[in-house]
């Protein structure tokens, strides 16, 4: 059974984005190396990317604005104040729209990480007042952090600036730097668990194959903990939508792996326990 879930949640991963990634990246082609690229991707070179529909509430929930900017070229240039400021590691420099490439930002990857401090802040995802939203793209190797900053100026949202600098000067860099380290070294996770982990999802312990059903408040022991419980994780690169979490003075985390067209979605939560993080939960839906 423990190899069908884990079978079935990739499955579900790699299938969400997997057929819109035509150019073969991995995402990260998609970010501030190829926004002053003088290769431009003009709107008469590919139709069905300056033609995507755009929803009619795009500039209610931010959600609906980011899916329809990451989809449509002829949008997004239009959703972009230029000149656009660039600030790479303190040096400013401006883009002007003639320069400006096409990006799908986190659409590029087959699903995406947004990082909280507690489940009540899940609910910024969805809120209609949030005017200030930033949509990061986090590069382990290179330390690097891109910044995507968009505001909601007379009632829609415009990309205002683009902001790198190094993964230390993220609040929230302590934390990617562990969460970079546990979703790649199954024996590192296995010494940050709870004693207890909370599980929500398909039934690890049942070993029927043809009628697998879903537990809540399932109790797993850190002695039978088995790495096919979660999800595959991006690790070395990877997002987060900033919508305003306080993910500077939280001692919890909670991890939403959101996988857009499947509606998968699997939460992990973590507490700070004296100087490091441990899993305590998993939600599998």
């Amino acid at each position: 059974m423990r190899n069908l879930l884990h079978l079935f949640l990739a499955m579900l991963v790699l299938a969400a984005c997997g057929g819109g990634k035509s150019d073969g990246t991995d995402g990260s082609d998609s970010l501030a190396d190829s926004t002053i690229d003088s290769t431009l991707l003009g709107d008469n070179e590919d139709s069905l990317i300056a033609e995507q529909p755009v929803s009619k509430a795009a500039d209610g929930v931010f959600y609906d604005f980011i899916a329809s900017f990451c989809q449509n070229s002829r949008y997004q240039k239009k959703r972009i104040q230029f000149p656009l400021l660039r600030t790479v590691n303190g040096e400013e420099q401006n883009i002007e729209e003639k320069q400006w490439r096409f990006s799908k930002l986190h659409f590029s990857s087959d699903a995406y990480t947004v990082f909280f401090s507690s489940f009540k802040e899940l609910e910024l995802e969805k809120s209609k007042d949030v005017e200030k939203v930033t949509v990061q793209w986090f590069e382990m190797e290179k330390d690097k952090a891109s910044n995507y900053n968009f505001e909601k100026i007379d009632g829609q949202w415009m990309l205002m600036s683009i902001d790198e600098h190094s993964i230390e000067q993220e609040p929230n860099g302590d934390f990617l730097r562990f969460y970079s380290a546990f979703a790649a070294d199954p024996s590192f996770q296995a010494e940050h668990l709870a004693e207890t982990i909370v599980y929500d999802g398909l039934d690890p312990d049942d070993d029927d194959e043809f009628d697998a059903h879903f537990v809540k408040n399932h109790k797993i022991t850190a002695a039978s903990w088995n790495e096919n419980l979660l999800p595959i994780l991006p690790s070395q690169d990877f997002s987060n939508i900033d919508f305003g979490q306080d993910l500077e003075n939280s001692a919890e985390r909670v991890v939403s792996l959101e996988a857009p067209g499947s509606g998968f979605t699997s939460r992990i939560y973590f507490r700070r326990s004296e100087d490091t993080w441990q899993l305590y939960k998993i939600e599998n839906y």
